[in-house]
């Protein structure tokens, strides 16, 4: 497990560095282990099939998920947000028993009287429904019960941050394209907060989900909207065995949308690494004239690319491998014969930070978020990247801010604002600390947040600034903006401010 690849083997490591970095030593030993577990499952497992999970090579599904999180006294669903998340990056189905449901149990019409009586229901009750939609549809066809059961899932969506979005994400999945109606209309109305949600159409099966995403494509510009739905649309159509192909009747509409976005310097960046991404996936033949425009912005192309160079990545990795071994030995988490060089957390780092797929990036930083380490992790991460990366390698700022974020910890927050604080080079810099501080505090905001808002030089970055500010419950933030010269940035903070 020192270079862990494949999600699900970066998954496997991560329950196993748990369990070996627990402060119960019962915890640590397998055979204890195993007598605990076993008291949240209705299998019995053995301490080899311990050791198989952990190793990768037998399956987690989310009831294993769900009793390993009892058994080492986690927070309620962190494994299964990464059990879903890595077997959906790797091309596979989570496994559950609630595949199998075929029928409704008084759980189910319980459930479904509770949502008519406007009651919020958890994740897993969520999905226990979706999987009951998707397998009996008949049983919720009366259009009352159908259209209630469709436009709450998306009113939880929208709601929904980080974690909380990508297990809505998997209830969106198991649903399936019925879904795709409402959420093509709550995309238009508002863009920002369901943007998203576009990923879940790339693992549905059928032409309906491909059509829905190339029409979003081409239909819809919105910048938010473009990062989340051009790398679903390649990888549906690779699911359907066309690859490129599948969109060659409409090539060139393909080819001039992508051009524009990532011609588009002030366009939301995490759009343009997906536009690029696109464009060098389809293979799409570039003309003379614009083959000499992509030239003459070759270095924003090489930041999004994190074309950094082997030893320049080298050295970094160094360094953050030195000050989290510093950091970890003074710490109070490092009991005795706590090992301060830990196997495969390098993997996690490099691929979090120079993986030239935004995708990739984001797996490495959401699988290892969980681990009871990853909060030093990311307080080192964030002193090194703060003080050694000169703010002229913006791509790899941005991508660091976005690891830090990914891992949910207070102290990751705080390099962060270290870096918001100081002078930007880029003005992507300031989206993603802007959407960073969606997941902070008033208190501690605030300020930074309105600076961030004033020293805005794109309408991106203004409108992530007005959605953390919502998210923070910051007026003041929201009716300056709402009366900005930015006409844009202004109309979505006045619809913000309508729902606070």
């Amino acid at each position: 497990m020192e270079q862990p690849r494949l999600p699900l083997q970066k998954f496997a490591w991560l329950v196993r560095a748990i369990r070996a970095f627990h402060e119960d030593p019962r915890i640590k030993e397998t055979a204890s282990f195993t007598a605990a577990l076993n008291q949240h499952l209705e299998e019995e497992l053995k301490p080899a099939t311990i050791n198989r999970l952990e190793s990768g090579s037998a399956d987690f599904t989310i009831e294993r998920c769900t009793a390993y999180e009892k058994a080492l006294g986690m927070n309620a669903l962190d494994l299964v947000d990464c059990y879903l998340y890595a077997s959906r990056a790797q091309g596979c189905t989570p496994k559950t028993s609630s595949a199998r449901l075929t029928e409704a149990t008084q759980t189910e019409i319980e459930l479904i009287f509770r949502l008519g009586e406007g009651e919020n229901l958890t994740t897993p009750e969520w999905l226990r429904l979706a999987h009951l939609y998707r397998n009996r549809p008949d049983l919720l066809s009366r259009p009352r019960i159908r259209e209630s059961f469709l436009h709450k899932l998306l009113d939880n969506a929208g709601q929904s941050f980080e974690k909380e979005e990508r297990l809505v994400r998997e209830v969106l999945i198991t649903t399936g394209p019925d879904v795709l109606p409402i959420l093509q209309e709550r995309l238009r109305t508002d863009p920002l907060r369901y943007f998203t949600t576009c990923e879940a159409a790339g693992f549905m099966t059928g032409t309906q989900s491909h059509e829905f995403l190339a029409e979003l494509a081409l239909g819809m510009r919105d910048g938010a909207v473009t990062a989340t739905l051009l790398e679903p649309l390649r990888r549906s159509l690779q699911a359907n065995g066309q690859g490129p192909a599948g969109m060659e009747h409409r090539k060139s509409e393909f080819k001039d949308y992508a051009l524009k976005i990532l011609d588009d310097t002030d366009e939301f960046f995490t759009a343009r690494e997906e536009a690029y991404s696109f464009l060098r996936w389809g293979r799409f033949a570039l003309t003379s004239r614009e083959r000499a425009r992509m030239h003459s912005i070759h270095e924003d192309l090489q930041q999004l690319r994190l074309t950094t160079g082997e030893s320049y990545q080298r050295e970094l990795l160094t360094e953050v491998k030195k000050r989290f071994g510093r950091d970890l030995s003074a710490s109070p988490l490092a009991g005795p014969g706590t090992p301060l060089d830990i196997p495969g957390v390098q993997t996690f780092i490099k691929e979090g930070l120079f993986s030239p797929e935004r995708i990739d990036r984001l797996t490495a930083s959401v699988l290892i978020r969980p681990w009871q380490l990853s909060g030093l992790l990311g307080s080192s991460l964030g002193a090194v990247i703060s003080q050694n990366v000169d703010k002229k390698n913006y791509g790899v700022q941005r991508a660091a801010v976005r690891f830090l974020t990914k891992l949910m910890h207070p102290e990751a927050l705080e390099p962060i604002r270290s870096i918001g604080r100081s002078h930007i080079q880029d003005d992507s810099v300031r989206l993603v600390v802007g959407w960073a501080l969606g997941a902070g505090s008033p208190e501690h905001d605030s300020s930074l947040l309105r600076h961030l808002g004033q020293t805005a030089t794109t309408t991106a970055t203004r409108r992530v600034v007005a959605l953390s500010a919502a998210r923070l419950g910051l007026r003041p933030i929201l009716e300056d903006l709402a009366t900005g010269l930015d006409t844009v940035a202004a109309a979505e903070a006045r619809a913000l401010l309508r729902q606070q």
